[in-house]
């Protein structure tokens, strides 16, 4: 997978800095284990492997920028990031990856019944994590939109695996469920915190324009591997769907379509209010920089 470099907008990250380590205290906290099990080293493991924490940072910048208070904001910002890595978790089971980030995955080394496990204790936490929101009145939206992004990515992870063929109007419905429903999850919930929901629908859009653009990406640097062994595609690979029509053009044509995919989701983030969006839009910036 694609890493995403935070070194790029320093300005946008320095002033949630100092809320960083709360959230990865908290997290740590939620995925307390108390029974002597696999299950205590295999989520420290996970844990402390790093990440960029790039839904935290949307979180708490997004927070910042709509004054949010930093305790509402951290919450968030938990609750997100336990929802990211409980997906991670079981991806890297269903899809049989050996590592992430440099390190051997959890259920690599661990085992699957225990990676089952981990992903559902942090998937648990993060609602869980949701009690310590301050405006109580506001907890049914906020726990419907969780589910409504968990269920996104759970329909479009399920479509990942099915092997089916499709078109490329097909893989980016996917693309955006699969990685675009939490993604743009920090910014649903912090809009919906301070009251600004009617600008949900154009959050949803520009982190699916992103997530779009960022799994074309990740298929170009992975083209070899999801060629497969025999010829026949590993998974959803965008540049292999449009070979069928576009032939030896479709590298160019996928750069394209990830170009035009993350202008527009500049654009989108740059309409939410009071910058809101800038750090997605900055994100998107430094991924076209490297096409």
């Amino acid at each position: 997978m694609t890493a995403l470099s935070l070194s790029a907008f320093p300005p946008l990250i320095d002033q949630s800095e100092s809320l960083s380590a709360l959230v990865e205290t908290r997290m740590a906290e939620l995925a307390k284990v108390s029974l002597p099990s696999t299950l205590v080293g295999a989520l420290s493991h996970h844990l402390d492997s790093g990440g960029q924490r790039v839904r935290a940072r949307l979180a708490l910048h997004a927070g910042r920028a709509l004054n949010l208070s930093d305790d509402d904001a951290v919450t968030i910002a938990v609750t997100v990031e336990l929802l990211h890595n409980a997906s991670l978790i079981h991806d890297d089971l269903q899809d049989r990856d050996l590592q992430r980030r440099g390190c051997a995955t959890l259920w690599a080394g661990f085992g699957e019944n225990v990676a089952i496990c981990a992903g559902d204790l942090l998937l648990s936490a993060a609602y869980g994590n949701l009690c310590r929101f301050s405006d109580s009145a506001r907890l049914p939206q906020l726990l419907a939109q969780v589910h409504a992004a968990t269920a996104s990515a759970v329909q479009g992870q399920c479509a990942d695996l099915s092997g089916q063929a499709c078109d490329i109007a097909l893989y980016e419905k996917i693309a955006a469920a699969k990685s675009g429903a939490l993604l743009g999850l920090p910014l649903a919930l912090v809009l919906i915190a301070t009251g600004r929901e009617d600008y949900l629908a154009i959050a949803h859009q520009a982190a699916e324009a992103f997530a779009v653009g960022y799994q074309i990406v990740d298929d170009i640097d992975d083209i070899d591997k999801d060629r497969g062994s025999d010829g026949q595609p590993v998974g959803l690979n965008a540049c292999l769907i449009l070979v069928a029509d576009h032939g030896d053009y479709a590298h160019m044509v996928a750069r394209q379509l990830a170009l035009a995919r993350f202008e527009q989701a500049i654009q989108l983030a740059s309409g939410l209010p009071d910058d809101t969006g800038a750090l997605l839009a900055s994100l998107a910036r430094t991924m076209s920089a490297r096409l």
